[in-house]
């Protein structure tokens, strides 16, 4: 490039020589709209200064009126939108850390080779219905090609929203097919098979461990529970003492040392009564003679579910490795997820109340209705009623 001058005065406006004379010539730098290094315009050849003067105005209207941000958009790749849209996802917190990895993962695995070079406007709906399709050919299953598709529907609706293009052309795109799922049914007797077993081949501790997701939580809202989870009361009117058990930290493998849970109405408590109050005293009691025994300190926030060599808290993932051996000896396969099915299931066909139950499991709705009622623990308490003879 020339050597170009800066005139004084006269920001963003330059002069220089030419073998027909001098010419002058105007830049400005800008941030482009998805981020990254800032860009340069830059315009020459101007016979005066006044006149590249006006071209630099000219720019820096376009530059406010979003003009050259509109432009920009007709060069935005799909990748380019992806990697700027998970950075603000998580970098806000709407995405988990967990939830970051899941979808980066698909779509490093699905997208970026295939899609991810395409301008994110000239994406096409018969390019990307083949690639669906041809999902479905490979016998892929159907929960796992839904997956991968609401990944692309994220993208393609952010990018509406940010008017980056006119309209989401993938929408409502046809999944014809798929692999079903894994039947997720567990029945009374196999469950009870599964619990008699456990109950005499397995710890006082590692059974509480396992009988506990008889009611219904997410595995990481288990290994999330700690010493302050629980709360004893007396119930004077039944005279019965109750504990209520409260959700609000979950631990995955991704966050070990605990983060938030699935969503807004996962944060919940339960009340229990009965068995379960003295099974939770004794796992109470277990882990403080744990850390007793390796002379840690008991803190009354401690977690529950503890290495009896380490103190540490047992890896998120432990319950699957229990429920694997006692799946194993008594020859009924379930794993964590199973006895959350079992509960919903027996719960509705027990009649319980829709609207109790929704607030036990920590569901977000009833078909996406009520969802700003909050449980209370006589409709908890009823709920336990309903399906404690059955766990």
């Amino acid at each position: 490039m020339r050597d170009w001058k800066p005139l004084k005065k006269h920001p963003g406006v330059f002069s220089y020589s030419t073998m027909k004379g001098t010419r002058y010539g105007a830049r400005r730098r800008y941030k482009p709209l998805m981020g990254g290094p800032l860009r340069q315009w830059s315009k020459s050849g101007f016979l005066n200064w006044r006149d590249a003067d006006m071209a630099l105005k000219r720019f820096e209207v376009k530059l406010t009126d979003g003009t050259i941000a509109a432009a920009d958009q007709k060069h935005i790749k799909l990748n380019q939108y992806f990697d700027h849209m998970a950075a603000r996802k998580s970098k806000l917190g709407i995405w988990k850390v967990s939830t970051s990895k899941n979808c980066r993962n698909y779509y490093n695995h699905y997208f970026r080779n295939t899609f991810g070079d395409d301008l994110i406007q000239d994406v096409s709906r018969i390019k990307y219905q083949q690639f669906i399709d041809s999902l479905v050919e490979q016998n892929f299953a159907k929960t796992t090609i839904r997956t991968i598709n609401s990944i692309m529907q994220q993208i393609m609706n952010d990018a509406e929203s940010n008017d980056v293009i006119n309209k989401n052309k993938l929408r409502h795109i046809e999944i014809a097919g798929g692999k079903e799922p894994k039947d997720q049914s567990l029945d009374r007797q196999d469950y009870q098979k599964f619990i008699a077993y456990a109950k005499t081949h397995e710890t006082q501790y590692m059974f509480a461990l396992i009988y506990f997701l008889s009611l219904g939580e997410r595995r990481q809202e288990l290994m999330g529970l700690r010493r302050s989870s629980f709360t004893f009361k007396h119930d004077d009117i039944n005279n019965r003492q109750v504990c209520a058990v409260k959700f609000d930290m979950g631990r995955t493998p991704d966050e070990l040392d605990g983060g938030t849970l699935k969503n807004k109405s996962s944060y919940r408590t339960i009340w229990v009564t009965g068995d379960f109050v003295n099974m939770i005293k004794y796992v109470i009691t277990y882990s403080d003679n744990i850390l007793a025994n390796l002379n840690q300190p008991i803190d009354k926030d401690h977690f529950v579910w503890l290495n009896s060599q380490t103190g540490k808290p047992l890896h998120p993932t432990y319950p699957n490795r229990v429920m694997r051996r006692v799946s194993k000896g008594c020859g009924v396969a379930v794993h964590p997820h199973q006895l959350r099915h079992y509960f919903a299931t027996k719960a509705k066909s027990d009649g319980l109340p829709d609207m109790d139950v929704m607030h036990w499991l920590g569901h977000a709705n009833i078909q996406m209705t009520n969802s700003y009622t909050r449980e209370t623990p006589e409709g908890a308490l009823n709920v336990f009623k309903g399906i404690s003879k059955d766990i």
